[in-house]
């Protein structure tokens, strides 16, 4: 069960497309002034922040509210996810931070991510024209299985034991996996494997 928190009843539309997601069921929406006692009456499995800015500001550091998102794994939807907004929500123990633009698709994937103990960003990129955007390469299926495993946890070791290959082979899979998703890191590597359904959660 997941709770959604806007600002005003006017962006509940936001979660509309979101109740045709498949495993997700959307309670009805709160709003900020509600939000303790709506987690508290309806006991979410996760909570969806669309009021951004906003409600950081309001919020502060009220400890019942950090209590609150140290239960119950929470995104955040910021017009501006920038690294101010993100240290503001990982003070109240809010560790998935996406922009307000992402897709239904991608929104389904970080909630259940983040249930599943990821913290989930997705840098806000400018508009370009479609001539400009970044290519990124298709995974081998070998790839694929190598991001899954990373997405478990395993490192270059356990990996090359689990896939009867050398350690050098399996860093090597890992590099190129990076690289074709345009990753700096495993997390971010699993992160978009996940927000591209590659890796199931």
């Amino acid at each position: 069960m997941v709770l959604p928190c806007v600002e005003s009843m006017v962006h509940a539309s936001r979660f509309a497309a979101l109740r045709a997601a498949p495993g997700l069921a959307l309670l009805a929406v709160a709003l900020p002034s509600t939000l303790l006692f709506r987690v508290r009456s309806d006991g979410p499995d996760a909570i969806v922040i669309a009021a951004g800015e906003a409600f950081l500001a309001s919020v502060g550091t009220r400890s019942s509210l950090q209590e609150v998102f140290s239960d119950t794994p929470t995104v955040l939807l910021a017009a501006e996810p920038g690294a101010a907004i993100a240290r503001s929500a990982a003070r109240l123990k809010i560790f998935s931070v996406l922009p307000t633009e992402v897709t239904t698709q991608q929104l389904a994937a970080a909630i259940a991510a983040t249930v599943a103990g990821f913290a989930v960003t997705l840098p806000r990129r400018p508009s370009a024209p479609a001539d400009t955007m970044p290519v990124t390469e298709d995974l081998t299926a070998r790839e694929v299985e190598v991001l899954r495993l990373m997405a478990r946890g395993q490192r270059n070791k356990q990996l090359a034991a689990l896939l009867n290959i050398s350690e050098h082979t399996a860093k090597f899979h890992v590099s190129s996996v990076l690289a074709k998703l345009g990753a700096r890191t495993r997390t971010e590597a699993v992160t978009i494997g996940v927000t591209r359904g590659l890796v199931a959660i």
